[in-house]
């Protein structure tokens, strides 16, 4: 059953409920379609700005705010809508007011900093190593909370994360914990996949600094893209060999990732542990799309939805590469490149689709 616990009151007769939690967003949203009356014959009293928490089976998802009401109606019906947002979306939707500049503070620090700025907890639960402290790291007026966040999670190759009640975390996607296998013919009830090379190219060069016949050049090669199809990327910031290889190996293996995107629906929210959630990693197989050996794939997103088939949750899987950061260019501690997989998905499902 999903819930929604606001003005002292419990509201749960839905006709159709979607609660989505997301690694690419920082807030947790949910939308709910009702009857405007109860079967009491009370009238949803729901409106922008309340405070709401939402529970799936028990278990509370979402803490946050009303953000849209929309009522209707017609000669047989009269209908509400109400979507809202984890209380997070504040750090998302608005502006750092005040401080604009740090100086010798760690990543977390600072991030903290920020969240309590807008009544939000951080901790970084997970024991994410975030470095040492930045000299100084300042933010132009008018910079979004969020953007801040992400860009000192970024230097450091780190995702910032929400848990749907408003608390804050660092997580790092090769170091998620495993969740449930899915796989064809048992806990799959649909699935789909799509498979893309238009953002992929046969050769991405790197130019770092210097003066034209000075520039340090790099240059990596996708073996699946058989026709010409070179990319050129200009870094500014790159000044050394390796930084400029490890920019132009990024480029090709983020991009490989991002071509394939895997859909799965299952029955129910919960699994043997719990609640499906995002930030896992599962083993997922399904023969009809081709992928009859077992991918780990990272959960990127969960939704919990109610409606005329039922209570079912759907996922959204990518390879755990599409999270990788950026590797740095400036003279700092070096990222380094990822190791090539032992079985590259991409050829292995290309070969079940061809016949080979």
């Amino acid at each position: 059953m999903i819930e929604v616990f606001a003005n002292g009151r419990k509201f749960s007769e839905w006709t159709e409920a979607r609660v989505v939690r997301s690694l690419d967003h920082i807030a947790a949203a949910f939308s709910l379609t009702l009857v405007a009356r109860n079967s009491d014959g009370d009238r949803v009293r729901l409106f922008p700005g309340d405070s709401v928490e939402v529970a799936v089976n028990g278990t509370k998802v979402i803490s946050g705010f009303v953000d849209r009401l929309s009522t209707s109606f017609s000669a047989g019906s009269h209908s509400v809508n109400v979507s809202g947002s984890e209380c997070s979306a504040d750090i998302a939707d608005c502006c750092i007011d005040n401080p604009l500049e740090w100086e010798n503070k760690k990543m977390d620090e600072i991030i903290r900093i920020v969240c309590a700025n807008f009544g939000l907890s951080f901790s970084n639960r997970m024991g994410v190593d975030v470095g040492g402290p930045f000299q100084k790291f300042s933010v132009e007026p008018g910079a979004k909370a969020l953007d801040t966040i992400t860009k000192l999670c970024k230097e450091r190759g780190i995702l910032c994360c929400s848990d749907g009640m408003g608390k804050v975390y660092l997580l790092k996607p090769e170091s998620c914990p495993r969740g449930p296998a899915l796989k064809q013919g048992e806990n799959l009830m649909a699935a789909s996949v799509d498979f893309s090379l238009v953002d992929r190219f046969s050769t991405y060069t790197v130019y770092g600094t210097g003066k034209a016949k000075n520039k340090v050049v790099a240059t990596s090669s996708d073996s699946d893209v058989s026709r010409n199809r070179p990319l050129i990327v200009v870094d500014s910031n790159a000044v050394e060999k390796d930084k400029v290889q490890a920019r132009a190996d990024w480029e090709c293996r983020v991009r490989r990732a991002k071509s394939m995107g895997f859909r799965a629906t299952v029955h129910g929210w919960e699994h043997a542990s719990g609640l499906w959630v995002p930030g896992v990693i599962c083993s997922f197989e399904a023969p009809e799309l081709f992928v009859e050996t077992p991918l780990d794939l990272l959960v990127s997103s969960v939704e919990y939805s109610w409606g005329t088939s039922g209570e079912m949750t759907n996922l959204t899987l990518v390879p755990p590469e599409v999270f990788e950061p950026q590797p740095e260019s400036k003279k700092v501690k070096a990222v380094k490149s990822a190791k090539s997989p032992k079985a590259d998905p991409w050829k292995s499902i290309k070969k079940a689709v061809q016949g080979k």
